[in-house]
């Protein structure tokens, strides 16, 4: 039990010492990566478009 207790002390200090993002940063960082996110999307689903028309020539 002490170890438990000592692991989750040792948690809590480092989750006090971490830098957390600010709104503002953190809204930009999470648009970028649905931005990111939606462009290979369609990015991944036009060169399986591509690539099955070509397969289909055949």
């Amino acid at each position: 039990m002490s170890k438990v207790k000592t692991f989750f002390g040792e948690v809590k200090h480092e989750l006090k010492e971490t830098t957390w993002p600010d709104r503002k940063s953190m809204k930009k960082n999470t648009l970028t990566v649905f931005g990111v996110m939606a462009f290979f999307g369609v990015f991944f689903w036009a060169s399986d478009s591509v690539i099955q028309v070509v397969l289909n020539l055949f």
